[in-house]
């Protein structure tokens, strides 16, 4: 789990401390994007529309992918089965998956081509535009340092391909391993730097990015690319999930809502270009937003391996602040907005609001503002390894438009979560930007 401070206003005219100000110079931006989302969300400003204004994009999975006949049973727990009815969820449209991949640009031969993860064919795709976005040429990070960081939850692709010997073509191990999420873009892009696919579940592709961030404050890289992954392909997550009473049996996620009965899977490809802010302002790049700081750590021993804890979380949020000078207890240093997990799941929504809670409030029943929450789940379902990204980069559009998107899927407030809200409000309709002091930036925090 790993909480982000995300700034979208420059260095430039912001009052800050002399201590604040030490802090500021290890700033990055984020300084291009891009995207594969569901609802036909391929670009950043396709996913802009789509959270702005807010639809129901779930569907059954596609009957493309592989057959879904006989998995499903009422009771999760049913040996070799799943509770999520015709495996709903929320899934990229054919157009996006099947579309012909240009594997000659790429450097692909056809029979490689042919046996090619289609994670691997969406990340080279989105890297590039996202580098295109950047204004950056691609010519001029060959041979550079450059680092590559993929979050991935899983690969079920590859599983899929294993379950029959038979498939497996000649480029299966280059074409499915999960190292080469990672690997393929550093060989094609041609760059240098470390070069690694991150596992750590739901917050795969936000830890991707703090390790972009250290790369980039040791000195050791100019430009850093985190990116996410995520793709439906199997049948094996969606039956182990539902023995854990994880998944969503209507396919849908409802984050804080008394309805809420767990997460509802969904799919997405994300990139993010990462640079010190100092030499991002110094070539003219167009800035989208600014990380100020991150952090990440682990829960330790709980009550259970997938159960979260509130202290930790809380933790992890000042000491993120305090690093970047910032004390969230403070009215004018907290976010506006508040990023959350938000999976609509019994044991984690009550958790991560005590923790939200806690670290912005503490015991203080005073009238000291409240913080705005929602969560990009509510309206692409959880991306799982892709799922750090994909909230950064929802934040990162609302602070550039000035706007606070709205949740869907809320009706009443979950009576788990009703002791953490007396100072958190859910974004459940559109909203302007809250108003901020003088030279006070826009600021949002992200949470997995």
């Amino acid at each position: 789990m790993s909480p982000f401070i995300t700034n979208a206003f420059t260095a430039n005219g912001e009052s800050r401390s002399r201590k604040q100000t030490r802090r500021a110079d290890n700033a990055i931006a984020i300084i291009g994007s891009g995207c594969r989302f569901p609802g036909r969300a391929q670009t950043p400003s396709k996913l802009w529309e789509l959270l702005e204004n807010p639809k129901d994009v779930s569907s059954p999975l596609p009957a493309s992918r592989f057959n879904t006949t006989g998995f499903y049973h009422k009771d999760g727990a049913h040996h070799g089965h799943t509770n999520v009815k015709d495996l709903r969820g929320y899934f990229l449209s054919e157009e996006g998956v099947e579309r012909k991949f240009d594997a000659n640009f790429f450097g692909i031969n056809n029979a490689e081509a042919n046996v090619l993860d289609p994670q691997m064919r969406l990340l080279l795709e989105v890297t590039y535009e996202a580098l295109e976005r950047a204004g950056i040429k691609i010519e001029s990070l060959q041979g550079s340092k450059t680092g590559c960081f993929v979050g991935l939850m899983s690969g079920e692709y590859e599983s899929a391909m294993l379950k029959d010997p038979e498939t497996i073509g000649t480029y299966h191990a280059t074409g499915t391993a999960r190292s080469f999420l990672s690997n393929r873009l550093s060989y094609f892009f041609d760059w240098h730097g470390p070069s690694m696919t991150i596992d750590t579940a739901c917050s795969s592709s936000l830890v991707a990015v703090h390790q972009a961030v250290q790369l980039l404050r040791s000195g050791q890289s100019d430009v850093a690319i985190a990116s996410g992954s995520n793709m439906i392909m199997d049948s094996s997550n969606y039956i182990s999930e539902s023995k854990l009473q994880m998944l969503s049996p209507d396919g849908q996620s409802r984050m804080w809502d008394v309805n809420g009965n767990g997460y509802a899977r969904g799919e997405g490809v994300c990139t993010l270009v990462l640079k010190r802010l100092e030499d991002a302002l110094a070539d003219g790049d167009y800035i989208e937003c600014v990380i100020r700081e991150t952090g990440c750590n682990s829960d330790g021993r709980t009550n259970g391996i997938t159960r979260p804890s509130p202290v930790a979380q809380a933790a992890l949020i000042r000491e993120t602040y305090a690093r970047a000078g910032l004390d969230p207890g403070c009215a004018v240093d907290r976010p506006q907005y508040f990023e959350a997990h938000g999976t609509g799941t019994a044991a984690g929504d009550p958790i991560e609001a005590e923790a939200i809670h806690s670290a912005f409030f503490g015991d203080s029943s005073a009238d000291d503002g409240r913080l705005l929450v929602g969560s990009i789940k509510t309206v692409c379902g959880h991306t799982e390894g892709t799922a750090g990204v994909a909230g950064i980069l929802k934040a990162s559009l609302a602070l550039q438009n000035g706007v606070v998107p709205p949740n869907l899927l809320f009706t009443a407030l979950n009576p788990s979560v009703k002791p953490f809200v007396d100072h958190l409000e859910l974004a459940t309709s559109r909203s302007a930007w809250p108003p901020i002091k003088d030279e006070q930036p826009r600021r949002a925090s992200v949470n997995r």
